[in-house]
């Protein structure tokens, strides 16, 4: 009896799940080993949500070389259209680059059918690709997938920085500027 209920639930978590491929980032100033990294990490971050079987990375490598095709020249309509030849029934694809000193990431799940934009994900690194690999990346896979992200406070407001050094809050904003130095 167990044995056939672990089936069951084993395959509605299967048939649950959507098969996405995803493709590198379009590189927009950074090193092209640091977006194979950031690609390869979102793959997994995507993974761990649950919702998703991923398209494994060389199965697409492989279609590509059968098809004579590279991803470099690739535009968006090319992308999904490997993405339908792979199984896939939505792509995420997207660019990485470096802009004013903060590493931006900008992420799109796309209907491998229709071509229609079904989400978007925009993250901006202010302390680099660190703060994009330690958090930046399970931000973008949980909005990609529709999920709640948990908050985070501010880390330089000043209201966090009075709290953190127990000061009551009674204080005025400008007793408060002077107790931040």
């Amino acid at each position: 009896m167990t044995k056939h209920l672990t089936v069951l639930l084993f395959i509605k978590l299967v048939w649950g799940q959507t098969s996405i491929a995803v493709f590198d980032f379009e590189n927009n100033g950074i090193k092209d080993r640091e977006v194979r990294q950031l690609t390869t990490r979102l793959e997994s971050e995507l993974v761990k949500i649950g919702d998703f079987r991923v398209v494994e990375r060389t199965r697409i490598d492989d279609l590509l070389k059968e098809q004579k095709l590279q991803l470099s020249g690739c535009v968006e309509e090319c992308l999904i259209d490997v993405g339908k030849m792979l199984g896939a029934k939505q792509v995420v694809m997207g660019s990485v680059g470096e802009m004013g000193g903060l590493i931006t990431l900008s992420a799109k799940l796309v209907d491998a059918e229709s071509g229609e934009l079904i989400r978007t994900s925009n993250y901006d690194a202010v302390k680099g690709l660190s703060e994009l690999i330690i958090s930046g990346l399970n931000i973008v896979a949980l909005e990609l997938a529709n999920k709640k992200i948990p908050s985070r406070p501010k880390q330089n407001s000043w209201e966090n920085r009075i709290e953190k050094a127990g000061i009551a809050k009674e204080m005025d904003e400008e007793e408060a500027n002077l107790a931040s130095l």
